[in-house]
């Protein structure tokens, strides 16, 4: 059997959500795949660090295209036409028109439908497009929750409901865990939120939250990790126009090796997202010991379960207010900790590969 894999998404260096899940799903896939089976890996550019080290039945086919835009569409889709693989495995949500039968694809969400502001024009048309290609024409649908798969439901076809998997994505807990070195706290004390500066993760109310809350505790600082977003320029203004703008810290996309020892010393970890089909940091977070505050809705009480204090995205104040409880009540953010800690215990990067790799060998 011959099994093709994408592997665009996973091979940067710099990894946000999807790419991470890619990127930790080959890496499983490598320990769990036996040798009798021929694993090819699709890369429009040089497979880069442990992603470029596979086994002896691993081969790696490097797709060059000359454009920065199509290459799943055109340059993967003709190689897909002219040697099929028996299996072909999308974990990124594209699926090229010509595809083999044997399609697998990773839904991750449908925010662009939920949330059309919150993207341009046109990439909003393709998102589009792929999704509808990979319910024609994929064999299966996987997703990572089961309000995902109500999206895909709902928007789409509810004829697809026998089509859909549902398969719980992870964290790293070599890298996020309770025995994490903690590096000198240059910050004090602060609260944290991880993600695209953007409309979509609701950024904006976070500062206004931050505004509101300081006055109970003057100390306290923001630190935002992420790249900026659709929407930034209302983040910014937020910010800048904060009587608080100098405790409010932005530090960009940072390294894993850093941000495990960034989160762990956060009062609160703080993910008021308008929408998510997962929600990582929400596992990442409750891994290191750190309480969690998130959004009502979407996919992310399917994720933090009891462990997770949750507020209404649209209202500031009820994060604002939430957040000092579970700063100030050390009763209740132990009981969150602890809770948190027997959250992650039931997700794990090995069983999520080992759950997919049934459902990929098993296709017919």
């Amino acid at each position: 059997m011959i099994v093709g894999i994408d592997a665009s998404h996973a091979n940067k260096t710099k990894r946000t959500g999807v790419e991470e899940y890619c990127f930790q799903i080959i890496e499983e896939f490598k320990k769990i795949i036996p040798s009798d089976t021929k694993v090819i890996l699709y890369s429009n550019c040089a497979l880069i660090s442990e992603l470029a080290e596979i086994p002896n039945n691993w081969e790696m086919k490097i797709l060059h295209w000359p454009f920065k835009k199509m290459w799943s569409q055109f340059r993967l889709a003709y190689e897909l036409y002219k040697n099929p693989p028996d299996i072909y495995f999308s974990p990124g949500q594209l699926l090229p028109l010509l595809s083999p039968k044997n399609s697998v694809v990773m839904i991750h969400d449908s925010a662009f439908e939920s949330q059309p502001k919150a993207y341009r024009f046109f990439g909003r048309q393709y998102l589009r497009l792929m999704n509808r290609i990979i319910v024609k024409k994929s064999k299966l649908i996987l997703t990572s929750t089961e309000f995902n798969k109500k999206e895909i439901l709902n928007f789409y076809d509810s004829f697809l409901k026998d089509k859909i998997q549902v398969i719980p994505l992870a964290y790293d807990n070599n890298k996020f865990n309770s025995n994490i070195k903690k590096q000198e706290n240059i910050y004090g004390r602060y609260i944290l939120s991880i993600g695209r500066l953007e409309e979509k993760k609701n950024t904006k109310r976070i500062v206004e939250a931050f505004n509101i809350l300081k006055k109970d505790l003057p100390d306290l600082k923001l630190i935002l990790i992420g790249a900026a977003g659709a929407g930034y320029d209302e983040v910014k203004q937020a910010i800048d126009t904060s009587e608080y703008k100098t405790d409010i810290i932005l530090l960009g996309f940072v390294l894993p090796q850093d941000l495990t020892s960034i989160l762990a010393q956060a009062q609160v970890f703080v993910f008021p997202s308008l929408y998510e089909g997962f929600g990582i940091p929400i596992l990442e977070a409750m891994a290191v010991g750190v309480p969690v505050i998130a959004s009502k809705g979407t996919a992310l009480p399917e994720v933090g379960g009891e462990a997770a204090v949750y507020a209404d995205p649209l209202v500031v104040k009820d994060f604002a207010s939430k957040i000092v409880l579970l700063i100030k009540d050390e009763n209740l953010r132990k009981q969150q900790i602890n809770l948190g800690w027997q959250r992650v215990k039931d997700f794990s990067w090995q069983k999520t590969a080992g759950q997919t790799w049934q459902i990929l060998k098993n296709i017919k």
